[in-house]
């Protein structure tokens, strides 16, 4: 009955042995695949992904002698802003007149461009503009008409366009949205 404690001990030590050995054979979950050198003292590792692959959207081309325009959407917080079925991103008519407009007009859905959206990417392209001033307004649930605002420095998205912008594509940036 004496070596019963001993035995325990032992069976425990084993275990215990056993277990850290199968811990240093196990690999990480993340495969590293050696590749080819550059140069002889430098070899390069690259970790393999499984990552699928993420086709990109194809974009129409305005028609000769209009203005392509290009941007990217940013959702600031997509919790402030509920999805509706009816959401697009616009670009509304500002008064060109100079006469003081202080804000962004409220517009009609079908009457006003509408852009051409990547869904997966909020990269977006309005297509056959006409030289003018306009606004990027973004429609959301309930069909509230929200004005989206410069990356860059917070102003409200409002550009002119002329007609030495014609068959060109004008990048509007980063635009966003709270």
């Amino acid at each position: 009955m004496k070596n019963q404690p001993k035995i325990g001990i032992l069976s425990i030590l084993f275990i215990l042995l056993a277990t850290l050995v199968l811990a240093a054979c196990q690999t990480d979950s993340a495969t590293v695949v050696s590749t080819a050198p550059e140069s002889p003292s430098q070899p390069t590792e690259k970790p393999m992904f499984n990552n699928p692959t993420v086709e990109s959207y194809e974009f129409a081309k305005s028609k000769d002698g209009y203005i392509t325009l290009h941007g990217l959407l940013v959702v600031l917080n997509p919790t402030s802003i509920l999805p509706g079925k009816d959401d697009a991103i616009f670009l509304v008519p500002m008064d060109s007149s100079g006469a003081g407009v202080t804000g962004i007009p409220e517009f009609t859905i079908g009457e006003v461009p509408q852009a051409d959206v990547d869904e997966s990417t909020g990269e977006f392209v309005f297509l056959d503009i006409q030289p003018g001033k306009y606004a990027v307004v973004v429609t959301a649930m309930g069909g509230a008409q929200i004005p989206t605002r410069k990356m860059v420095d917070g102003t409200f998205a409002i550009f002119t366009f002329t007609a030495e912008d014609e068959n060109q594509i004008i990048e509007l940036g980063s635009l966003s949205v709270p």
